[in-house]
């Protein structure tokens, strides 16, 4: 992948060789999208028959799965176990109130909240808690968003997540609910520049409707948590709704939550710093894979 510099009115998203058989012979390209006054533009050089020394060839939209055959079948057994015992949805919050009481400490900690596990709890059952009422609001917007995941039947498109944006973070931004306009950077990571954004997301939506039946929920629920964080499309709340969709993917599948602790939150970054290095998703799946089986293992 490539960058190239323009005039300001004229961004480069993206560069990449294309190939097309045409009569059954293959031509190559070197293809640009560009974003012109406001709007996406796809330009194409021809390059000839062969691939050019020193390009790289497109990645692969959908790589060799990671999870073999064995974690398939112990994924499955967790998740069979797990179903004879509880059934996901609304329920679940008499039944484990614990697990989702902790996943919503955890997910709101590891972005900063200072409400302890038992403030969380206070929060919830809609008691003030002093000095924090802005984290306990965003406690009690958690749990709206874990009430809709039990609910909803929606696939993962732009409006789904829009709407479960604006709801995580209703009253703690004025954007929420839209896509941000700034550039970020988490730590070391710089976000694709904002209007990169909509066009990546698109993609995004792309993917995951081409990978669903195609992957192993679990698999797909591990990358939908990476390429959505990776793209970072919100001003704020973008790990919190990395997690959110995660969960979407695995309760829709009959799984049961997933819950990242904060204690663990440093592991939790280095595996995603790994992945930047590496440019290999499989070490995100399989450290998710060994904390779920952690969480319940009682059910192996």
């Amino acid at each position: 992948m490539f960058k190239m510099a323009y005039p300001l009115n004229v961004y480069v998203t993206t560069g990449y060789i294309e190939k097309k058989k045409i009569s059954g012979r293959t031509y190559y390209y070197l293809t640009e999208v560009k974003r012109v006054g406001g709007k996406i533009k796809k330009t194409r050089k021809y390059l000839g028959v062969h691939t050019p020394a020193g390009f790289e060839k497109p990645r692969r939209e959908h790589p060799k799965p990671v999870l073999s055959g064995e974690e398939a079948v112990l994924l499955e057994k967790i998740r069979k176990n797990y179903s004879k015992k509880h059934k996901i949805g609304k329920g679940l919050w008499k039944e484990e109130r614990g697990r989702l009481v902790s996943f919503i400490f955890n997910t709101n900690a590891i972005e900063g909240s200072t409400l302890t596990l038992e403030e969380t709890e206070e929060a919830l059952q809609g008691k003030r808690v002093k000095g924090k009422e802005e984290y306990a609001r965003e406690a009690r917007n958690m749990k709206k968003c874990v009430d809709f995941l039990f609910r909803s039947r929606e696939e993962i498109t732009e409006e789904l997540v829009l709407k479960l944006h604006k709801m995580q973070m209703d009253g703690s931004m004025k954007d929420a609910g839209k896509y941000r306009e700034v550039d970020v950077r988490v730590g070391s990571y710089f976000a694709p520049r904002h209007e990169e954004v909509p066009e990546l997301m698109d993609k995004f939506f792309r993917w995951y409707s081409e990978a669903t039946g195609k992957l192993n929920p679990f698999e797909l629920a591990a990358l939908v948590h990476l390429k959505f964080v990776r793209i970072h499309p919100f001003r704020d709340g973008n790990g919190r709704m990395s997690r959110l969709l995660m969960n979407l993917v695995l309760l829709r599948n009959g799984y049961p939550l997933l819950n990242i602790f904060d204690a663990e939150k440093i592991l939790y970054y280095l595996v995603l710093r790994k992945v930047d290095y590496t440019k290999r998703s499989r070490h995100f799946v399989r450290y998710l894979l060994s904390v779920f089986v952690k969480q319940y293992e009682e059910y192996m």
